[in-house]
């Protein structure tokens, strides 16, 4: 404990103790230890014509529960900005003008700080709300590709078997896409389950590359996935930074080992 007070009280004494008394009406501290610890100084090889301590003014200022300790810079190399504060105040103060300044330098940290939390407030909730409009974005797209619903036609109509053209798409945007049109056929195509031998062999190129992806995925409905958690976790195999075609060029290769591991069943 007395350490920690000699260290905490030395250079505030030795100062008091080095100031000249011409420069205060009052007595800093009692003489007798005055002369004690300019002795004790003198002792250790100081100088009792230069005060080794330069004594530095600060501003305290509260910032909701933080402690601000402005330090107010009296040198000649002092900024402009505080130059024209302390020079604006001589007629009215020099130590009032810096505690304005000090002040005011305080406020303008705080409201730093304030911006700054905004601002990453801001950020979060902006990465926030692009990850919940995308989710929205993709239950939307999987209700849009679902089949619509049709109405009993009456009795007293008869209602004819529409004939689709069996075509596949040229560039499915994505493995839902691709599957919806083996499922239901995509904009207004034939499905690709009901196509003939005939209408395969007219798109025998496309149809042979999807039908590794076709195959994999009704093999997982069948042991319980759904559609598109079968989809998922083939994206989660090859990642949905890949294009359609790179998918399904992954998955041939994978076949011809076997399948990917994470695929097998």
């Amino acid at each position: 404990m007395g350490e920690a007070v000699a260290t905490t009280l030395a250079m505030p004494l030795l100062w008091a103790a080095m100031e000249p008394s011409d420069n205060y009406t009052y007595e800093l501290i009692p003489d007798r230890l005055k002369q004690k610890i300019i002795g004790a100084y003198v002792n250790s090889g100081g100088s009792e014509s230069l005060n080794p301590i330069d004594r530095v003014g600060f501003f305290v200022m509260g910032d909701g529960s933080q402690l601000n300790l402005i330090t107010i810079d009296t040198q000649d190399s002092a900024t402009d900005v505080n130059r024209r504060g302390i020079i604006a105040g001589s007629s009215t103060g020099g130590e009032g003008s810096r505690r304005e300044f000090a002040a005011l330098h305080s406020q303008y940290a705080a409201v730093q700080r304030s911006v700054s939390e905004l601002m990453s407030e801001m950020q979060r909730s902006r990465h926030e709300n692009q990850r919940e409009l995308q989710k929205i974005q993709a239950i939307l797209k999987r209700v849009m590709m679902q089949p619509a619903v049709r109405l009993d036609a009456p009795s007293h109509v008869v209602v004819y078997p529409e004939k689709r053209v069996a075509r596949l798409s040229k560039r499915p945007k994505d493995l839902f896409e691709l599957w919806h049109e083996f499922q239901f056929g995509n904009g207004g195509l034939k499905p690709a389950k009901d196509f003939t031998p005939v209408e395969r062999g007219a798109n025998k190129f496309a149809f042979s590359r999807r039908k590794v992806f076709w195959d994999i995925v009704a093999t997982l409905i069948r042991s319980g996935y759904t559609s598109d958690t079968a989809i998922d976790k083939i994206y989660a195999v090859y990642g949905r930074q890949l294009p359609v075609s790179s998918i399904l060029t992954a998955l041939r290769a994978d076949r011809r080992q076997g399948g990917h591991a994470s695929l097998r069943l």
